[in-house]
């Protein structure tokens, strides 16, 4: 809602900011018992103590008083004033006191050691927020103001205006920007005011002091930032072999397992051939049947050993592919931190190579596992041994 004023402006009033403009409007809820606001003006109310070490303070706009608050239980006389009637009124018991429905184009009746005006001069008409400056000026020689330079979403910024705009307003009052205090703790706009007789040179030398800086901060960040394009754009240029290199391993690992698959399939079929002839062996039963079975057992006990070695390849086998995939993900890592633009093709490849490593650690597991039955292929050939004395009787 916006009332017509006589001088053509348009400017908000209390009915704007109701428990709908509360609720919809400022982010997290805004309640005295939500988190982030407890913390985020307990912080601002921490540094405006180490800072100016006030006594006594006003919160102009206060809204429902939670900076008020936070300064109170650190020990400050904080006072506050909001245009809106639903929000001062909501207040608890020992704040609600301390808080005052107020428009700021009325004078202040006393003096405080800062005043403290957050967001509330785009809120407000143009001539509105010109006396409501005159008026803050008067109230302290201490001002904290913030005023977003860029939010036009907000239906009730009727009055955003730059930085450097509001400068000009408070300096015709004799308010200037305090060089040496850093009020980011309150938002990246937020600037602190003093009233100050400067000459001109006092004046320039001050902002100087502030401009500087940042002006020679801003020159490196951007020669960073070139070196930094530069470097990536070599980076991406010398990365090409590294990535052939990289799939050629892949490659490589994926027919390690592929021969391991293969080698699995013929075991196990030798397996499979062994278990029928040791069954048609038992079925048997006669007496010749008997003495070729001694007979395979000192037969298998020269097998143990030989099982053993092979078990022994197995494990190198694998521990060969492990050193092999541990190297291809050291190389994925570094290849990873040097081309930044190639991130997502990296992910994809440790993705896949993941995958190939625990397929081959389980195929590899798999075959070891099924090893013993290799001695399948030499058992075969005694195993005929029965057949012909049969076919001899």
């Amino acid at each position: 809602m916006t009332e017509q004023r006589t001088d053509g402006a348009a400017g908000t009033t209390s009915a704007d900011y109701s428990a709908f403009y509360f609720d919809g409007h400022l982010g997290p809820p805004y309640t005295y018992e939500e988190p982030h606001w407890k913390q985020f003006f307990g912080a601002v109310a921490d540094a405006v103590v180490a800072t100016f070490a006030p006594a006594r303070t006003y919160d102009a706009g206060c809204a429902i008083g939670l900076f008020v608050r936070a300064l109170l239980e650190r020990g400050v006389d904080a006072r506050g004033g909001d245009i809106s009637e639903f929000a001062v009124a909501g207040a608890p018991d020992g704040l609600r006191e301390r808080l005052e429905v107020r428009d700021l184009t009325r004078p202040f009746t006393e003096r405080y050691d800062l005043v403290s005006c957050i967001e509330v001069l785009e809120h407000m008409s143009p001539p509105d927020a010109q006396r409501a400056i005159g008026n803050l000026c008067a109230a302290a020689d201490t001002l904290l103001i913030s005023s977003t330079p860029d939010d036009f979403t907000e239906p009730t910024h009727i009055n955003v205006r730059t930085p450097a705009s509001w400068a000009a307003d408070f300096a015709r009052h004799g308010f200037f920007r305090r060089t040496d205090v850093d009020a980011s703790f309150l938002s990246p706009w937020a600037v602190v005011y003093e009233k100050a007789e400067l000459t001109p040179v006092e004046l320039v030398a001050r902002y100087e002091a502030l401009v500087s800086p940042l002006s020679r901060e801003v020159v490196a960040k951007r020669q960073a930032l070139l070196e930094t394009q530069r470097d990536l754009d070599r980076l991406q240029q010398t990365g090409g072999p590294e990535r052939e290199e990289l799939a050629q391993q892949v490659h490589d690992l994926q027919a390690a397992v592929e021969l391991a698959e293969r080698e699995r399939a013929e075991v196990t079929a030798d397996r499979d051939r062994v278990v029928d002839d040791l069954v048609e062996l038992r079925d048997g039963g006669d007496h010749a049947d008997q003495l070729v079975r001694l007979g395979l057992v000192d037969e298998l006990i020269g097998l143990r050993a030989e099982l053993t070695q092979a078990r022994l390849r197995s494990e190198n086998a694998y521990a060969d592919a492990q050193v092999q995939v541990d190297a291809i993900n050291v190389d994925l890592a570094s290849v990873h931190a040097d081309l930044h633009h190639s991130r997502l093709q990296e992910q994809q490849l440790r993705a896949e190579l993941d995958r190939l490593h625990a397929e081959s650690v389980r195929q590899l597991s798999e075959l070891r596992a099924s090893a013993t039955w290799k001695f399948g292929r030499l058992v075969m050939a005694p195993v005929a041994v029965p057949r012909r004395f049969r076919r001899r009787r």
